[in-house]
């Protein structure tokens, strides 16, 4: 639970800090088209910024390595541009973290199930959110691609400032938002037929 916490910490700070970067570049975009803003919209682009910052601070943001010993979190500046961490092979990672064990972590289990349930649970907004933006997003196929582009996106981007790259993360993001578009298309669904049937003249 420590560690959760420190990283949903960690991600509520990164948006305090860089949500208003977000507020003057949205005022001045509006500003430079003459447009006015559109109130019933710009909730839905407040959501979408706070959480593209929350996401890419927990990929692309956060300036060392954290690690884990004894469940207690270190930290360590950034390694060399030269370095690289990658794997390639799909489940792979997915089945280090299932079947092996790790004398040098404690409760290594849980950990393991974090970063599982991270790569999961941190895309699963993108599935309604990117259906919320667009009408083209209601179809899964698009939803798919975009998921993909998105995750191979963060990934080769981590592999060149000495992050790792996993395949394995590409497949667990994937999930995550097609878990997080169907839940979204199951309640639309619903909503649907219950405004159709509530618009049904009396006889």
């Amino acid at each position: 639970m420590r560690l959760l916490d420190f990283f949903v910490q960690d991600m509520i700070r990164m948006v305090v800090m860089l949500f208003p970067v977000y507020v003057v570049v949205r005022v001045a975009y509006l500003v430079a088209r003459r447009r006015k803003p559109d109130w019933s919209r710009e909730p839905l682009n407040a959501v979408c910024a706070a959480y593209g910052i929350a996401l890419l601070s927990q990929t692309l943001l956060p300036n060392g390595i954290y690690g884990i010993e004894d469940l207690v979190l270190f930290f360590q500046g950034l390694p060399p541009l030269g370095y690289h961490s990658y794997n390639i092979v799909p489940f792979h990672t997915i089945s280090a973290y299932l079947f092996t064990q790790n004398d040098l972590v404690n409760d290594w289990s849980s950990v393991a199930f974090l970063n599982l349930l991270a790569n999961v649970a941190l895309f699963a907004p993108l599935g309604p959110l990117s259906a919320a933006v667009s009408k083209r997003f209601h179809r899964f196929r698009n939803v798919v691609l975009l998921a993909v582009s998105a995750s191979l996106s963060i990934e080769v981007v981590q592999f060149f400032i000495g992050r790792s790259a996993d395949i394995d993360d590409v497949i667990l993001n994937v999930i995550g938002v097609c878990i997080g578009w169907t839940a979204w298309s199951v309640f639309h669904r619903i909503r649907s037929a219950a405004m159709r049937i509530g618009t049904k003249p009396s006889t």
